[in-house]
């Protein structure tokens, strides 16, 4: 039986991954407003440490894909990466869309509601930076979560942000193509003090795997959902969030 909870789909949040990605370039201010104005419950978005300590949000290493232009996010100072176009290679009229901060993206949520996923894609580094400008936050912590597959980056970020959820990522396989123990997850899970799992659609979802996350005391959540079909399953298994490049899309698919 599809259904593990008597909630209406239209209850579970729709995430607009990298920002409305579908449409816009991804993790851009652009790519955010675009999301907000879908109606999206919330926004994920990807940061790095740059070379000279800020947060630069984007999702790779370096910039080659979405700038054309190879630097290193780590070995590049911010204002460097700033003066890059991350939006001509989406279309011609994101042309000159800059990579942002993680104070220019955090300035697109709306004050009354949605929120932001942040998620850490280099590693432990980056959290004292990320405490220090999240600080200013914490009257608004409802509308901020962290997530992280590196275990010891959400470790750490859970230590120095105690208010702020903090949820670990997983895919369904290891680097070496061996799937992931889900009761091992779940342990390391509530050892470290997290708040929920942010787990690929491809794990095999039922309503008894969700069951046995939540029996953790854990929150579940799950991306990347591009078809209307598949978020209307995953939202009938009772999951907290989904987490799609189509906001619009999963809205109309959930009839929120």
């Amino acid at each position: 039986m599809l259904l593990a909870v008597a909630n209406p789909l239209s209850a579970v949040d729709i995430v607009a991954h990298r920002g409305f990605s579908a449409r816009a370039p991804e993790n851009t201010v652009a790519a955010f407003k675009l999301a907000w104005q879908g109606g999206a419950d919330a926004c994920e978005l990807d940061l790095h440490l740059t070379a000279d300590g800020g947060i630069a949000v984007l999702h790779d290493k370096d910039t080659q894909r979405t700038t054309g232009t190879g630097l290193v996010v780590s070995a590049t100072p911010l204002a460097d990466l700033r003066r890059l176009d991350a939006g001509s290679w989406k279309a011609p009229e994101y042309a000159g869309e800059p990579i942002p901060d993680l104070a220019e993206a955090l300035a697109t949520l709306p004050a009354d509601r949605g929120r932001f996923l942040l998620e850490i894609k280099c590693g432990p580094e980056v959290v004292p930076e990320l405490a220090r400008q999240l600080q200013a936050w914490k009257p608004r912590a409802d509308q901020l979560r962290i997530i992280a597959f590196d275990r010891a980056a959400a470790r750490e970020a859970k230590k120095a942000l105690p208010w702020v959820r903090v949820y670990r990522l997983s895919s369904e396989q290891t680097r070496d193509k061996q799937p992931v123990d889900l009761d091992a997850l779940i342990a390391d899970t509530v050892a470290d003090g997290l708040d929920g799992l942010d787990l690929s659609q491809k794990w095999p979802w039922s309503g008894d795997f969700v069951r046995r996350i939540r029996a953790a005391g854990l929150e579940v959540h799950v991306w990347t959902v591009n078809k209307p079909e598949d978020v209307r399953r995953l939202a009938a298994l009772g999951v907290d969030s989904i987490t799609t490049d189509d906001p619009v899309m999963a809205r109309e698919a959930l009839g929120k």
